[in-house]
């Protein structure tokens, strides 16, 4: 444990050592618990310098969720909310290793650090465009009064959107940031699929969920056609108002079983 202290002071002293040696960083690391992981980690990049904030970061997130995979999320909240400038780094950093839990990762790197949001969206869509609806989703929820800038940044990587995102973002006051990503997204999704661009851009997939076209047609069940009503035999009797008895309120005196 001495060790370890020793080490992570050394380390914290020499930010570019500690980028370039991913081996030491680890070692840094190594022993922390789930719970200490993501504030040692947060700690040595707050101690690295302004010029080398940026590339110790993304090699301290690296070893920490290294280390352990299960604390990814909480290791990009620590370190995003203490150094938000390091926000973009740190979520590519963290969905590199971790790329089935791009979602959560975004979410906790928007919340973390607001402010950065644009920027971590578009740090993500551009080493992951397949999964640019996954992350701007994530990150609004996460940052819903930054819906119209994440918006914006899809519609930059994503050409065949643009023109959809904007028209509907334009329907919206310019201080208004709070919109539906998601609903916008899969309009723009099935708009672009539908119109002559679409068919010389190749599109990645929305989610199922929301995504109307990617349901497919529903299934109808055949039309039944039956034969034409007819009459019953035999004469019908007409019953007139004369011939109604009322019947006094409480039920019919029907015999017990």
């Amino acid at each position: 444990m001495i060790s370890g202290v020793a080490l992570i002071a050394g380390l914290a002293g020499s930010p570019a050592a500690l980028a370039s040696d991913s081996a030491d960083v680890t070692k840094s690391l190594a022993g922390s618990t789930a719970l200490e992981l993501p504030a040692k980690a947060a700690s040595l990049v707050a101690k690295a310098s302004a010029a080398d904030k940026q590339i110790v970061a993304a090699a301290v997130v690296k070893a920490a969720v290294g280390v352990n995979p299960s604390a990814a999320v909480a290791i990009v909240s620590a370190v995003a909310r203490e150094n938000p400038a390091t926000a973009p780094v740190v979520a590519v950093a963290a969905a590199t290793l971790q790329p089935k839990r791009i979602d959560q990762i975004t979410k906790a790197a928007v919340a973390a650090a607001p402010s950065e949001a644009a920027k971590i969206v578009a740090a993500l869509i551009k080493e992951f465009p397949k999964d640019y609806d996954v992350i701007a989703i994530a990150a609004a929820d996460a940052s819903p009064s930054s819906g119209r800038a994440i918006l914006a940044v899809v519609a930059d990587f994503v050409p065949a959107l643009q023109p959809s995102i904007l028209g509907a973002t334009a329907k919206f006051a310019a201080n208004v940031g709070n919109i539906p990503v998601q609903d916008i997204l899969s309009q723009s999704y099935t708009q672009a699929l539908t119109s002559g661009a679409a068919v010389t851009t190749r599109l990645p997939a929305m989610p199922t969920a929301t995504t109307p076209a990617a349901t497919g047609t529903p299934s109808l069940s055949p039309v039944i056609i039956n034969a034409p009503f007819t009459p019953a035999p035999g004469s019908i009797t007409t019953i007139g108002p004369g011939q109604i008895t009322l019947q006094e309120p409480g039920g019919r005196n029907y015999s017990s079983p």
